[in-house]
């Protein structure tokens, strides 16, 4: 047996004295060919350590590059996101705008409005139109019983049934209709009392 000192892991392989192998009875019956490998061929243990390394490395940078572009496109997105609410905000805002210019001109249209009537009004001469009338129309002052004068009572006489069950056997429902009915009443009486 080879002795080794130290790590195993570091160590290079010490070549071994050649036993005879035994074969058993039926791989001797197949015939098989070994193929040598020289030494050349195979690459040294610091070079396949190397080359692991190297592969290591760019296993490494294939994923921070993958992350990297992970949070390039989350970036990006949360931009074009904010970017949609601020334009949303602009569009919002510049309406906004808008519809006060809007109601400012309508403000200053109504305020025109308003002077050309009251002019009007001014430049309006009642007893030329009442002479008028008399003239050209035929048009004569009403009499005394021709006119007709109106009281109106300062309260109104509709009460208003509050919304009761539908059905007309309930005696809720019933009282409901009485007290209208009572409300209306009382109110047709003290409006006769005012006159």
């Amino acid at each position: 047996m080879t002795e080794y000192y130290g790590n195993l892991a570091l160590q290079r392989r010490r070549p071994t004295a050649t036993k005879a192998i035994k074969r058993p009875a039926s791989a001797s019956r197949l015939d098989i060919k070994t193929r040598r490998i020289p030494v050349t061929a195979t690459l040294a243990p610091e070079q396949t350590s190397l080359a692991k390394a190297k592969a290591i490395r760019r296993s490494l940078a294939r994923q921070r590059l993958k992350m990297l572009m992970g949070i390039l496109a989350i970036v990006f997105m949360l931009t074009g996101i904010f970017a949609l609410v601020v334009y949303r905000q602009a569009m919002i805002l510049e309406m906004n705008f808008g519809n006060l210019a809007v109601e400012r001109q309508i403000a200053k249209i109504n305020q025109e409005c308003s002077q050309i009537e009251e002019s009007l009004a001014q430049k309006t001469n009642l007893d030329l139109i009442r002479r008028q009338a008399v003239e050209k129309l035929g048009l004569q002052d009403p009499a005394r019983r021709q006119i007709v004068s109106v009281v109106i009572p300062d309260s109104d006489r509709v009460v208003y049934a509050s919304a009761g069950t539908s059905n007309p056997d309930d005696e809720v429902y019933l009282a409901n209709i009485f007290s209208t009915l009572e409300g209306y009443f009382k109110t047709l009486n003290q409006q006769r009392q005012g006159d």
